[in-house]
């Protein structure tokens, strides 16, 4: 896989996206309810797998996640959409030292799970330092299935690493949901998946961009630049990519971008 260049990862905040645990089957009902209902509207592949994945995250009880997309010319990962600016550099990390979970499950189109330190260890070795010093403990990567071939994989990284055991079937159905937001429903050819793929990694640039504009701007830091990101999305009322793209457009023309 291509590598990344980039600082090691901050420290994951078990209360970033979830309340580390086990999945709870009401939470993870109602959170599968709300992530199916962002399909019956106009979305953007972004802004909805960023919100299927704080969605997912909650319901199992992880502290932070993402999703790994290949690029359909040459099969390599690029990310996608994480549910903050931490868990981005949790997979681009992956990306750079070119292992872990997310890689292993493209590669073996199965889901791969790890729990505690010491497995974490003897499978990615170049990852359990950056894993430990984040105080991530356990990890599930779910591919992305579509027709049989795995269109990329999601990560969940866990601060606790007993809910990794409970969270496989809830974890599933969101992977899931994920595939069918990002090449749409019904029955798709080849070609318009490799469309869409293409177009949803373009996207993930645009909202990269809009965080780099946000970060000078509002003088923040890359998180908080995120988070500013979805709230003007939020509030806007029109999904993330569409938003991204006024603020970069705003930039360049010299107008605050989030007036």
């Amino acid at each position: 896989m291509t590598g990344h260049e980039g600082s090691q990862p901050e420290a994951v905040d078990p209360h970033e996206a979830a309340r580390p645990g086990a999945a709870r089957p009401d939470r993870a009902l109602t959170e599968l309810a709300a992530a199916t209902s962002t399909l019956t509207a106009d979305h953007d592949v972004v802004g909805t797998t960023t919100l299927l994945l704080a969605g997912c995250a909650r319901a199992v009880g992880a502290a932070a996640a993402g999703v790994l997309l290949a690029r359909p010319d040459d099969r390599e990962l690029e990310l996608l959409a994480a549910t903050s600016h931490r868990a981005e550099e949790l997979d681009l990390y992956q990306l750079q030292v070119e292992q872990g979970p997310c890689l292993d499950a493209v590669r073996t189109v199965e889901t791969v799970t790890a729990t505690g330190v010491r497995e974490i260890e003897h499978r990615w070795p170049l990852l359990v330092d950056t894993f430990r010093a984040v105080g991530v403990g356990g990890v599930r990567a779910v591919p992305l299935l579509w027709h049989g071939d795995a269109l990329g994989a999601m990560n969940l990284f866990f601060a606790d690493s007993a809910a990794v055991e409970g969270s496989g079937s809830v974890a599933q159905a969101f992977a899931d949901i994920a595939t069918i937001a990002i090449v749409h429903s019904g029955r798709v050819m080849p070609h318009a998946v490799i469309a869409q793929a293409r177009a949803a990694l373009d996207e993930r640039v645009v909202v990269e961009q809009a965080k780099g504009v946000l970060a000078q701007t509002d003088q923040l830091e890359l998180d908080k630049a995120f988070d500013r990101l979805l709230t003007l999305a939020a509030e806007r009322g029109r999904p993330l990519g569409t938003v991204a793209a006024e603020v970069v457009e705003a930039a360049g023309e010299g107008r605050p971008p989030t007036s």
